[in-house]
Formats: structure tokens, sequence, C-alpha cells
């Protein structure tokens, strides 16, 4: 997964379209109508910066409201996944397929003409995916299952609205979720290793 990781984002930073791209925005645009066009773009609205904040808080306050403040901190830890988008938009350097709008703040605008890699997707995998993983090992009944499902279906859904919405190419989206992927791994695997320290060492 590194390694596909690794190469996708080599070639996001040498050629501005890949082959796959141009014929799977094409695809995308053909399924148009008054639903799909909302629904593209109602995903993408919850990936927006005061939608991002909101969900950490309401995911943080959750966690907190059960006493459970190892889960809340990692839900806040979520958002480390911002500062690798940045990191990686400022390395790879790759336009977006149509420029977006002027903003107040330069820096800001600056990043925000870098289209690799999306930060919509990587939000999504990490945020929505590790709060699935806490459902999993922390809800019962049908709220877990209402919860992995929806984070499931926001997830798979985010991508194509990004190519829809031409914000990103799809293959934007592609080394995102498997950048995303691997960023959730490492989120869920340093929270069960402070699981196991918290067991073996309660005070």
């Amino acid at each position: 997964m590194l390694a596909s990781a690794i190469a996708l984002s080599y070639a996001a930073s040498k050629y501005p379209v890949l082959p796959l791209d141009l014929k799977s925005y094409q695809e995308l645009q053909e399924q148009a109508n008054p639903f799909f066009d909302e629904l593209m773009q109602g995903i993408s609205y919850l990936g927006e910066t005061s939608m991002v904040t909101t969900l950490t808080i309401i995911a943080v306050v959750t966690f907190a409201l059960r006493r459970q403040w190892l889960e809340a901190i990692f839900m806040m830890a979520t958002t480390s996944n911002v500062l690798l988008t940045l990191a990686l938009k400022e390395l790879i350097h790759r336009a977006r397929p149509y420029p977006m709008p002027v903003s107040a703040n330069e820096f800001i605008q600056n990043i925000n003409q870098y289209s690799y890699p999306s930060g919509h997707v990587l939000f999504f995998v990490v945020f929505f995916g590790f709060f699935a993983y806490l459902a999993w090992i922390n809800f019962a009944g049908g709220a877990r299952i209402i919860v992995i499902v929806t984070c499931a279906a926001l997830i798979v859904l985010i991508g194509p609205s990004r190519v829809f919405l031409g914000a990103h190419w799809t293959s934007d989206v592609v080394g995102s979720y498997i950048i995303g992927t691997i960023w959730l791994l490492v989120l869920i695997f340093a929270h069960q290793l402070a699981i196991r320290r918290r067991v073996h060492d309660p005070t």
C-alpha cells in the first residue's frame, strides 16, 4: 500500500493528467441529474472547513460524555490529516482540474490551487474511518450498525463527488484513499497500543 502511494504520488508530481482521469470524469458527468448533483454537492459540503470543525467537536464531545477520554483524544488526533494534506500538496504541486475561487488568505489560496491529494477524501477516510473503528469496539446493537454503515457510505461517496464537481482528478482521489488508509491504520495501531499500555499500567 505504501509503495502504491509513493508511485502514484510520483506520477501526480510529473503528469498534470493521467490516462484514467479524463475518461472517468466524463463518465461521471454522464450521470448528471438533479438528484445526483445535490447528492454530490451535499457529500462534498461535509468536507468544508466549518463542517470538519463541527463534526470533530461532535465526535470528541460524544466520547467525552461517555467518559472515554482516550477515544476523545484520538478523535481530535484525526485532524492530523490536515497537516498531512498540506505537506503533500506543497510537495507534489499538482494543479487542479479547474482553478479554485480566490481566497482572502494568500497562503490558503496557494494551497487550494494544488490538487493532490484531496483534503476532502483524506479527511473522510481518516475521520469517518476512525469513528467507525471506535463504533465497532465501543458501541453495540443498532447504533453500531448505523454508525459503521453511514461512515462507510460517506467514505465511498466522497471520492466520486470530488471528481464530479471538478475539484480533483480521479488519480488525486485514488491516491488520497490509499494515503488516508495508511494514516488511518497508523492511528488505529497507536490507539490499540495506548489501550494495551493502559491495561498493563492502569495508574
